[in-house]
């Protein structure tokens, strides 16, 4: 079964639809695949679709035309990018990990890149399912690899690194190549170059700096929240220091708070060997400058804040040095 043609090329190589031209031979166009002269055949109702159709007995039966929906998919495609200068892509969330372990890292936002009108298609490397075609931008070059079959897609394990990798989803576009609506180019340009969800990124020549700076954030925040606990430690201790710090009692001297075992500080303890506190139960030595007498008392008796202490012999009261 002949494949209804949904478009061809005029005397001048540009894009011209069924309803753009004379009909029959008169519309001077020939094939996007093969070059043969083509008709243009118009219907006046939507029964049938309008299309080209090669020319009869023109085309060889020795060289069969290899146009097919696929091929036409993919000229209109590398036309539409030919003759427009801006495309937009979606925002492209990356993953460190292979296996999306990681959280996702933004490599770039929602944005309208401009290129050069010069589209250059990778003939090599086209296939009956993909195409590639490369954009030249002023930041660095986009490989479109416009393909039918996205699912099926396997990336080659070499690429050009300094070139970001789109792949875009076409498949959707049979149906105005097959369908029996007329003047689609506008629908399909209209996709091609603005909406999102065909298009996915697979590479972004910034995807390996902004996961270092991901990496290297995480490692900042992970330090300065081991900071932050190493500090609240350092104010918890310092507090519980300050609640457990030995008391000055002028009788017993430095009585540790009861509620708290810990040992003194290391300032504190420097004043106990400085200072040492007497024992609870110390006995004390007494000299009446009067009668010459001498008796003892306990610490408990009389303790150190006390100045002066009467004499038991002559009742005297001694000044206690």
């Amino acid at each position: 079964m002949e494949v209804l043609i949904p478009f061809a090329k005029d005397k001048n190589g540009s894009l011209a639809f069924v309803d753009e031209v004379e009909s029959g031979l008169e519309c001077n166009c020939f094939c996007i695949s093969c070059d043969m002269p083509l008709s243009a055949h118009k219907y006046k109702t939507n029964i049938r679709r309008d299309h080209f159709k090669h020319a009869p007995k023109i085309n060889s039966k020795d060289k069969p035309c290899e146009i097919s929906y696929k091929r036409a998919i993919f000229w209109l495609c590398r036309n539409i990018l030919a003759t427009n200068t801006s495309i937009r892509l979606p925002r492209y969330i990356g993953y460190p990990s292979r296996d999306k372990s990681d959280e996702g890292v933004l490599v770039t936002d929602e944005k309208v890149y401009e290129y050069q009108s010069k589209v250059t298609l990778n003939l090599a490397i086209e296939s009956a399912q993909n195409e590639i075609a490369i954009l030249h931008t002023n930041d660095f070059d986009i490989t479109l690899i416009l393909t039918l079959e996205i699912s099926t897609y396997q990336f080659s394990p070499t690429y050009n690194q300094k070139s970001a990798i789109v792949v875009v989803d076409v498949e959707d576009f049979r149906k105005y190549v097959e369908g029996k609506v007329n003047g689609y180019r506008d629908q399909v340009e209209s996709e091609l170059l603005e909406k999102l969800g065909i298009k996915y990124w697979h590479y972004h020549p910034k995807q390996e700096q902004r996961f270092t700076e991901f990496y290297r954030s995480r490692s900042q925040k992970i330090l300065f929240a081991k900071k932050e606990q190493a500090q609240r430690q350092r104010e918890e201790q310092n507090q519980l220091a300050e609640e457990s710090e030995p008391l000055y009692n002028p009788v017993y001297g430095f009585q540790h708070n009861p509620q708290y075992k810990r040992k003194p500080t290391r300032a504190f303890r420097e004043i106990i060997d400085l200072n040492p506190a007497p024992k609870q139960y110390e006995t004390r030595w007494f000299r009446c400058g009067y009668c010459t007498n001498m008796w003892q008392r306990s610490s408990t008796d009389v303790p150190y804040s006390v100045t002066d202490t009467p004499c038991p012999s002559c009742n005297h009261l001694i000044r206690i040095g």
